[in-house]
């Protein structure tokens, strides 16, 4: 057998390996394998075969720590905690509150009060194995408030890759407009088509499937992660006498452990959740009396369900809620079964995913 038909063959038995860790170990067997391991067609089809290895998942510690966000490794075999610190950022970690993460990539926004003149917090876009980082500073004609900032994919490269340091992109949302920032050419104005001049009134549903989910009136408004691109539609009366009563505060987006995207809304004391159906349309799923699903937690009072109920955090498959006046008293319901437990303010938080970089830093041997 030639070396070509070795060499195919040996990429055939490289790609079975089941473990991005795995193949970087295997790289440095021999010089022939790196070679093969580095080689951009064959990192495109290892990643078209495997999904993404996470390294860990980040939170962010109480807004008054001096820590900074949290890290939980996923497996202290596959990465050691500290090459994943966040101490490289300008001022360490602490300053600094992750609000989004896409690949191995983390968006990060500086803490703390903004002055009234400059709505726009400083933000960092960085790699946490590789120690490296970008800052984002704001568009020169960012007039208005930034209400939200989201890390989008860029261009593919040669290995497959579409977020890295090198191509990834961030959407801000103005009140006015919205602005791509791309690493090779800064930022430019986003053209959002049929969504209304001003972006007030607009607000986040939530993230699922890769995209996220914004609701203007009865406009469902969904930025593409892969493309930055967005894309309407309609809500449903997901509520009786809609026009009537229901506001953007009362609806929110989340994904179920099936992977299957969910809108539940909590409204007139009773909690509604509608999933997505393949044909694009809703269908009421479940549906819970809180009042009756809390009666037996400590501390319940029926008083607590005269006034709307304040939604604190929703995380996989729970939701923990209040009442709005107060938030003292605290419970979450499970998104699955619907039932009511009480509930703290310490339970698990909003978590960003944190995958090892791709592709691997591997360089092939030129020589033997």
């Amino acid at each position: 057998m030639d070396e070509s038909g070795s060499d195919d063959i040996l990429g055939l038995v490289l790609e079975r390996v089941d473990s991005h860790v795995s193949l970087i170990r295997a790289a440095a067997v021999c010089r022939r394998w790196r070679r093969a391991i580095a080689d951009a067609s064959f990192l495109r089809r290892y990643r078209s075969l495997h999904a993404p290895a996470v390294a860990g998942e980040f939170h962010n510690g109480p807004w008054r720590s001096r820590e900074g966000p949290v890290l939980v490794p996923s497996s202290p075999s596959m990465v050691d905690a500290r090459h994943l610190s966040l101490n490289f950022l300008p001022g360490g970690a602490a300053p600094w509150a992750v609000r989004g993460s896409r690949g191995s990539l983390l968006l990060l926004r500086r803490r703390g009060i903004v002055p009234f003149r400059n709505k726009f917090r400083e933000k960092v876009v960085c790699e946490p194995l590789t120690r490296r980082y970008r800052r984002i500073l704001p568009p020169a004609d960012s007039d208005g408030n930034c209400r939200g900032s989201y890390l989008i994919d860029g261009e593919a490269d040669e290995a497959g890759s579409r977020i890295s340091m090198t191509n990834f992109r961030v959407l801000c949302v103005f009140d006015t407009h919205c602005a791509m920032y791309t690493v090779s050419s800064s930022w430019s104005k986003k053209n959002i088509g049929l969504i209304a001049p001003s972006s007030r009134g607009l607000r986040l549903m939530g993230h699922g499937g890769g995209c996220w989910y914004f609701v203007q009136g009865r406009a469902l408004i969904i930025v593409d992660g892969n493309t930055g691109d967005f894309s309407f539609a309609e809500l449903p009366p997901l509520v009786e006498d809609w026009d009537s009563h229901a506001s953007v505060r009362d609806f929110f987006i989340t994904n179920g452990r099936d992977g299957k995207l969910r809108i539940f809304t909590v409204f007139d004391g009773t909690m509604k959740v509608f999933l997505r159906l393949e044909g694009g349309e809703w269908a009421l799923e479940k549906r819970v009396l809180l009042s009756e699903a809390t009666r037996g937690l400590p501390g319940y009072e029926p008083s607590f369900f005269s006034k709307p109920q304040y939604v604190l955090r929703i995380g996989v498959e729970y939701v923990i809620l209040s009442p709005y006046a107060g938030q003292t008293w605290i419970f979450s319901i499970n998104l699955e079964t619907m039932e009511a437990a009480s509930a703290v303010r310490t339970m698990t938080p909003m978590v960003y995913g944190c995958e090892l970089p791709w592709p691997p830093t591997l360089h092939a041997c030129l020589d033997g």
